[in-house]
């Protein structure tokens, strides 16, 4: 069977550097379920690996892609219960590629009542989203978020105000994200009024900041000292420095909480996050066919964007 496959075997330029390679596929390894994939979202965390940015713990060749949706279509008799069943393909290859082999232990299967749009991007914004409001509860508090344009912020948004908070203040880059982001119930901020958003920081009790360099600097200058500074992102690709007052900045990434779990801890995770996910509004999927990868990529790279761009894997 032919087997294609979205290879980077040096780092650089994600449009430059990835290419879409055929081969025959092998045999599945003993203790290994096979997956023919269907969908891969873009998301910041599948290219910037590819850039180099992480080559302390990412070094190629590589197949590019950390989430998607698939079918099982092979398994030992143990796993036979999970022939024909979706599932999300985890922790495990690469997931821009038309088939891939995962351990049981981390594939998650999705339940009927989500639909494969929704299903394939429910690891990376979504488990993200989830486990810092765990570790940073909202409740009665006023929460300020950066990169309001992105499927994190206003998955935080949506999830935040469920869970109580008092406001949520959103800052966006694009004007096309304002409308979006109102009709979630967060208000909104453009990221060139610098006046109110030093006024947003000045009142906020929660702030999840993905973006870094000024931005970060300025909201750290202006922010209580008790608030609770979350940084999860570098988007501007500047790293920030952290004023003699203010907050202390707090570092999430999602790879230090997925760090010595149990398989079991990982499957109760997702069973917390269905049910909020299926009450969730998410762009809408653009869908690129897999010799379209190109395509895909710029539409990511596209300031305003109101959909995500997914790969059509089969």
């Amino acid at each position: 069977m032919q087997h294609q496959a979205l290879w980077f075997r040096r780092f650089g330029p994600p449009a430059q550097v990835l290419e879409l390679e055929a081969g025959e596929l092998g045999p599945r390894p003993p203790g290994r379920v096979r997956v023919r994939m269907r969908l891969g979202p873009v998301n910041p965390s599948d290219l910037v690996p590819i850039t180099g940015a992480y080559s302390h713990r990412v070094q190629p060749p590589l197949v590019a892609g950390y989430e998607g949706l698939g079918v099982v279509t092979e398994a030992d008799a143990a796993d036979a219960r999970l022939l024909g069943r979706r599932v999300l393909p985890l922790r495990g290859q690469g997931t821009w590629q038309t088939e891939l082999d995962c351990d049981p232990a981390w594939l998650v299967p999705v339940p009927e009542a989500i639909d494969d749009g929704l299903a394939c991007r429910a690891y990376i914004n979504p488990l993200a989203a989830l486990r810092m409001l765990r570790r940073w509860p909202v409740r009665g508090r006023r929460v300020l978020l950066t990169a309001g344009g992105s499927t994190c912020a206003a998955l935080l948004a949506q999830w935040a105000l469920a869970d109580g908070a008092a406001e949520v203040v959103a800052i966006h880059r694009a004007p096309g994200h304002e409308a979006g982001l109102r009709a979630l119930g967060a208000s909104t901020l453009s990221i060139g009024d610098l006046e109110a958003v030093a006024a947003a920081a000045a009142r906020a009790e929660v702030i999840f900041e993905a973006v870094g360099g000024g931005l970060a600097e300025l909201i750290l200058s202006h922010a209580p000292a008790a608030a609770d500074f979350v940084s999860y992102g570098l988007l501007s690709g500047a790293a920030f420095r952290t004023p003699p007052t203010g907050p202390r900045p707090q570092r999430f990434h999602l790879r230090d909480e997925l760090s010595g779990i149990a398989p079991e801890t990982w499957q109760g995770w997702f069973a917390e996050l269905w049910p909020r996910l299926a009450a969730s509004r998410l762009p809408p999927l653009e869908p690129f066919a897999l010799g379209r990868w190109r395509e895909a990529l710029e539409l990511f790279q596209r300031s305003g964007r109101t959909a995500k761009p997914a790969l059509l894997l089969s």
